[in-house]
């Protein structure tokens, strides 16, 4: 263990954690980048929700309920993160059961084989995720730092988890792609993407 590990423990044996003021700053870029994404995507595709109606109920409630899950628990786990002393290992087990549940799912419409793969939206679905989900992840980037993580990877990776939550609950609602195979390859993988370049880059972007 360095001197710095050392120094961050006793910090949080004294009780050495974000105000609430911290927390205050915390929430506030979360929000801001979660909003900021949906009138984004609202502006851009006007005209072009898809209604339950079309893409019907059990879809979108599978792809929003994933997507909202994720971005509760993630910015969940980023704030129990960057709170030094406290445990984090359930919250990083925690925020893989969205993940479960999905990959549940997807045996179950593989195993059904189901058609329509990959459709006609999913270049329009990449780049939605492609473009929100950088916003986001910084907007989680710039809430860490008003903390104080110490595993600044293990936030990374979070806060590129939150990114990614936040592009797939923008853009879900406007994209008709429903089978599980598609919300695995056009938003599971560039959401682990956006969480791989998190956990790259979270101890560049979040040092002291």
């Amino acid at each position: 263990m360095t001197d710095l590990d050392n120094l961050l423990d006793r910090m949080a044996a004294d009780g050495a954690a974000p105000t609430k003021q911290a927390n205050w700053r915390f929430v506030q870029p979360l929000i801001f980048a979660a909003l900021a994404c949906a009138f984004g995507v609202a502006i851009v595709l006007d005209g072009a929700f898809a209604t339950v109606a079309d893409a019907g109920m059990g879809p979108m409630f599978v792809k929003w309920g994933f997507s909202i899950a994720l971005l509760l628990l993630s910015a969940l786990a980023l704030w129990v993160i960057g709170r030094p002393g406290r445990p984090t290992g359930s919250m990083m087990l925690a925020v893989a059961v969205p993940f479960a549940f999905v990959a549940a799912l997807l045996a179950l419409d593989l195993s059904m084989a189901t058609s329509g793969f990959p459709g006609e939206a999913w270049q329009r679905c990449l780049t939605a995720m492609a473009v929100m989900s950088p916003v986001a992840f910084a907007g989680a980037i710039v809430a860490a730092r008003w903390l104080a993580p110490t595993n600044l990877r293990r936030a990374g990776l979070v806060a590129g988890l939150f990114g990614g939550a936040v592009a797939m609950t923008a853009y879900a609602p406007y994209c008709l792609g429903s089978s599980m195979l598609y919300v695995a390859v056009f938003y599971i993988l560039p959401i682990l993407t956006m969480a791989g370049l998190g956990w790259l880059l979270g101890p560049r972007l979040l040092r002291w």
